[in-house]
């Protein structure tokens, strides 16, 4: 048994001028490194590198054994990804290690939904353990001084805000020739000879307002974003070959840094992992049964993944939306006197009572005098929005604001529209308590 992948790797790179099962490498941690399987991955929201490690069939000699560095990231205010992958795959006699670029662009099919299309174009270099074989072959001495061939995939994904992804990969886009005996010999396109279809849920809880107390000292302040507490992956590798294969998997989120997945490999076995983040720094552990492809096979399949993400969360340029603050011209009102009470917009509740009503009102400046104020409406009408001025005889504040509504969903999403299109950074939601 011990050289039994020896013999099988001989066969299939001698006895064969072509080599058609599939032959991509597999990961476990996927779900945490999609890029591993997609190009179109590669325009994340972070930016991360990953270095992967895979042993497997541990006790068995000539076994796989697979190491994979890889980069991606968005460019920042762009709604293109970049990404760099390189991989060194051991199996037996044959050593096989490709280096490629990626190239990711995304769509905005509408506010809530995208589509990336990912390319990555590299080479793939094969060389073989000499020790093990005769050296003096000429088809071995040829093959190995001539082991260079074009490398490339192709990826598609559909990205939702509900947390809904759905891919598709080409991985490769031209099949491999493990025994050619002159450089890029095999340039042959078959893009269809394998195929990965995937699909996942993923959904990000927003932040919450909360009440906490310090030294005596009550404030409301928003936690940070996170993820629900259950994510769900499949996978279905189909192969030309006929060994296609369906994968499932769990994932569930203990904390927001520690969690612990289990999958199911069709034909194969069940794999538990586990990881936790710490800071910036990630690390994963993957482990396999040993009991395939028969019982007591080996000692089981081990892999680790270490990740380190990089600088702030990047943003996707999508189409600027239609502002009401720019649509209509507003009356003006320069010495109202109100009552008015500021609201958080995650603990706004509708109130319905006979003899009050709410104003909601977006608000860009104050300031302690009118004329300031009056300069300042009068820039931004320069700038085509409907600027109008209130004066609060409580605070004795002069309050420039840009659009007015009976319906705080239209203020709220009007604010944050302008804080995210526009410079006007510091737009805000005034709520006025208006009594009849």
């Amino acid at each position: 048994m011990r050289n039994f992948f020896y013999v099988l790797i001989a066969i299939q790179c001698f006895a064969h001028s072509n080599l058609h099962a599939q032959n991509y490498a597999v990961y476990n941690s996927y779900y945490i490194n999609p890029y591993l399987y997609n190009p179109a991955e590669a325009a994340s929201e972070y930016t991360h590198i990953f270095v992967n490690h895979r042993q497997q069939w541990m006790n068995i000699e000539g076994a796989p054994v697979l190491t994979t560095v890889n980069f991606n990231t968005l460019l920042n205010e762009t709604r293109a990804g970049i990404g760099m992958k390189a991989t060194s795959f051991k199996r037996g006699l044959l050593t096989s290690t490709d280096f490629t670029l990626t190239y990711a662009y995304g769509i905005p099919l509408n506010e809530k939904n995208l589509l990336f299309f990912g390319l990555s174009g590299g080479a793939l270099s094969s060389t073989i353990d000499i020790t093990n074989v005769d050296p003096n072959d000429p088809a071995i001495a040829s093959y190995l001084s001539n082991n260079i061939q074009p490398a490339a995939n192709f990826g598609m994904l559909f990205r939702a805000a509900s947390g809904i992804n759905l891919g598709v990969a080409l991985p490769q886009l031209f099949s491999p020739k493990y025994n050619s005996t002159a450089n890029f010999e095999n340039t042959s396109v078959s893009p269809l000879d394998n195929i990965i279809l995937s699909a996942s849920f993923k959904r990000k809880v927003e932040g919450k307002i909360t009440t906490r107390n310090r030294k005596g000292v009550r404030s409301k302040v928003k936690t940070k974003e996170s993820n629900a507490p259950l994510e769900f992956y499949t996978l279905y590798k189909f192969s030309k070959s006929g060994n296609s294969q369906f994968e499932v998997m769990a994932k569930l989120n203990l904390s927001q840094n520690f969690w612990l997945g289990a999958s199911y490999r069709q034909a194969y076995v069940f794999t538990g992992s586990l990881g936790l983040t710490v800071n910036k720094f990630l690390l994963s552990y993957s482990y396999e049964p040993g009991n395939q492809p028969e019982p007591a096979f080996s000692k089981g399949t081990h892999e680790i993944q270490l990740g380190i993400r990089l600088g702030p969360a990047r943003k996707f340029k999508r189409v600027a939306p239609v502002f009401r603050s720019t649509l209509k011209a507003q009356n003006e009102q320069h010495s109202a006197r109100f009552q008015h009470k500021e609201e958080d917009p995650d603990e706004i509740h509708e109130q319905h009572q006979q003899s009050v009503k709410k104003k909601y009102y977006v608000v860009i400046r104050m300031f302690p005098d009118f004329p300031l104020a009056d300069a300042y409406k009068k820039k931004l009408i320069e700038q085509k929005f409907n600027a109008n001025i209130f004066y609060n005889e409580k605070d004795k504040k002069y309050y420039v604001h840009v659009f007015e509504t009976m319906k705080s969903a239209e203020a709220h999403e009007e604010a944050r529209n302008l804080k995210n299109y526009t410079k006007l950074k510091e737009a805000r939601v005034l709520t006025i308590t208006i009594k009849e």
